[in-house]
């Protein structure tokens, strides 16, 4: 049973990262669209707009350890992400409205804080803000999603990538779900993470051997041999959905794909590298990453 720090610092860890995943896919799903597309082109700046409010207010809510946490762990912030939004805005001509360096300055000034009653009535409407915001979005992408399927739309990302953003942010729907009922990380919710982040971390490969310009066959036969590798270990989730032993393999093969895409990010930036998505994509991509080994961390401390 979580107790009120628990579901604090558990709560606001998801708005971190995952309202910032909503935000990126926003953005991505803006650039993507011709200007006849007007309206969906709106209707993603705006659901972006609501994730980076979502984003602020669990800063403002957050204490000193918790921020701490957070930066040591680069499940928020990565040492790419400014750059990546940087080049994201040359290549493209926008503004991300993105503010990093001040992002950065509230987590490195964040004070200790009293876990009481006001505090907890507000990450609970925070969480009920966020269910919105998930809500919104998901029937957002299956819409768009659909409507490619169908020829209505077009976009230059591909169908099946709308079912990667409605996944991710299904794992934060599912989470939010499990704090609300005060249930800790049991073994279930352990295999759970793994299968799920192995099935995304699956994905990220898949898309950007789609997205990789086809002259960098180092690069492509990487991917498919990380694709190769987590998809063995799904198989091997589904067989032995008890069987803890398979995180350590899930971890050493998750540190193994974050060198492997922190190489691809700095190849991307020194413009040895290119790729047929927004840079601020592999930002996304890397916190994934982060965020996986962050909660593995968490549980074996039992914090």
């Amino acid at each position: 049973m979580l107790n009120n720090k628990d579901i604090f610092n558990q709560s606001l860890v998801n708005h971190m990262y995952f309202a910032s995943s909503i935000r990126s896919f926003c953005t991505t799903i803006g650039l993507t669209f011709f200007k006849n597309n007007q309206d969906y082109i709106d209707r993603a700046i705006a659901i972006g707009r609501e994730a980076t409010e979502i984003i602020n207010q669990a800063l403002e809510y957050m204490d000193k350890e918790l921020a701490t946490d957070v930066i040591n762990s680069d499940t928020y912030i990565t040492p790419y992400s400014m750059d990546l939004a940087l080049l994201t805005e040359e290549l493209f001509s926008i503004n991300l409205e993105i503010a990093i360096d001040k992002d950065k300055e509230i987590l490195n000034t964040r004070k200790n804080i009293t876990i009481n009653d006001d505090v907890m009535n507000k990450d609970y409407k925070l969480n009920e803000d966020a269910e919105r915001l998930i809500n919104k979005f998901l029937s957002f992408v299956i819409e768009i999603r659909d409507k490619l399927s169908i020829g209505e739309l077009f976009s230059y990302i591909y169908p099946d990538y709308y079912n990667y953003m409605y996944e991710e942010i299904s794992v934060y729907q599912r989470d939010l779900a499990r704090i609300k009922t005060k249930e800790d990380y049991t073994n279930f919710y352990i295999n759970e993470y793994n299968y799920y982040f192995n099935e995304l971390l699956r994905k990220t490969g898949e898309y950007l051997r789609g997205f990789l310009d086809t002259t960098h066959q180092d690069v492509f036969d990487l991917l498919s041999y990380y694709i190769d590798a987590f998809s063995k270990l799904i198989e091997k989730y589904l067989k032995n959905k008890n069987d803890l032993s398979l995180t350590n393999e899930t971890e050493r093969l998750v540190s193994n794909y974050k060198n492997f895409i922190t190489d691809i990010i700095e190849r991307l930036l020194k413009s040895e590298l290119y790729f047929i998505t927004p840079p601020i994509s592999l930002d996304n991509f890397l916190t994934n990453i982060n965020v996986y080994l962050y909660i593995i961390d968490y549980i074996r401390k039992g914090r």
